[in-house]
């Protein structure tokens, strides 16, 4: 499983891209990021919290299971 915030960054990235999603990030803290996925037709997919910094498994399984239905079972693995 991945475990840095660069490491899912850039798996978000890659798999927005295979999947022709845009990315937007939305308000931040200092530990998570707002995640939108927008489609072809500019409508939200997806919304989640990204962890940052202090990433925990939980974290980590919520952020798993968030995207699930755009990216596929274990996309963060």
């Amino acid at each position: 499983m991945l475990t840095s915030y660069p490491e899912i960054w850039d798996r978000i990235y890659k798999l927005a891209r295979e999947r022709d999603l845009r990315v937007d990030w939305g308000e931040t803290t200092p530990l998570v990021r707002l995640l939108l996925l927008y489609d072809h037709h500019q409508v939200v997919v997806a919304r989640t919290v990204v962890p940052v910094r202090g990433i925990s498994v939980r974290a980590l399984d919520d952020l798993q299971a968030d995207l699930e239905h755009v990216f596929g079972k274990d996309w963060l693995q």
